[in-house]
């Protein structure tokens, strides 16, 4: 796994997208007006579904955010976007000839997005609080091997250590498109390329990028 030294550079027009790169966006979720109109009916549909306003909120946010981004690599008006779900879920881009993979996590108030090229691609993010039972959650998603070591670290250290195995294995579940449905079993642990991150503070995040090298350039949406 590879730390990576995070530049993050604040745009909302980013560099062309090349071969064997990943771009990695950052974003708050702040709902706007502007966000809110490339929804989709059906999204909007949705959001209304949500009992609280503030994950309402997040909602339309993340969903705006995600057609405003995609939309400038494949020229296309955000809400014309157009999304599938993929065998296991996995949404993907639906109408139009491309080899754009994309995906999204979010957490409290913040989102990523993994955008790349023809290679399978995964991000997870994570809120990291300290008032979590690390021990038992590892007990039952994790393998005994690692559940153990965590039980053998200093208490100070357990829930870096928890939110590690959660993201590393999160973010290859998602890339591999079956997310937790299965458990946290990764069944191809060598197919994936792993970068740690810390998009902000109190958050920890994973990238898992199929295949050999790639590089990565950080946006943060600029509002």
């Amino acid at each position: 796994m590879i730390v990576a030294v995070e530049n993050w550079q604040s745009t909302r027009t980013p560099a062309p997208l090349r071969a064997g790169e990943v771009h990695l966006w950052r974003a708050p979720l702040e709902p706007t007006t502007e966000l809110g109109a490339t929804l989709s009916t059906d999204e909007w549909l949705r959001a209304s579904r949500f009992h609280f306003e503030r994950d309402r909120a997040r909602f339309v946010a993340t969903r705006g955010l995600l057609r405003m981004i995609l939309a400038r690599y494949t020229d296309t008006e955000p809400a014309a976007l157009k999304f599938v779900a993929g065998a296991h879920g996995k949404p993907e881009l639906d109408g139009l000839n491309t080899a754009l993979r994309f995906n999204l996590s979010h957490s409290d108030d913040l989102m990523l997005l993994a955008v790349t090229h023809a290679r399978e691609v995964g991000v997870d993010l994570e809120f990291m609080r300290d008032n979590l039972p690390f021990e038992t959650l590892a007990d039952y998603y994790f393998e005994p091997e690692d559940a153990w070591h965590l039980r053998l670290l200093p208490p100070e250290q357990r829930a870096w250590k928890f939110y590690e195995l959660w993201t590393n294995t999160e973010a290859r579940l998602k890339a591999d498109g079956v997310g937790i449905s299965r458990g946290l079993k990764v069944l191809e642990p060598d197919r994936w390329w792993l970068l740690k991150l810390t998009p902000a503070e109190g958050y920890t995040a994973t990238l898992a990028v199929e295949g050999g090298e790639f590089q990565v350039a950080c946006w943060s949406w600029q509002k």
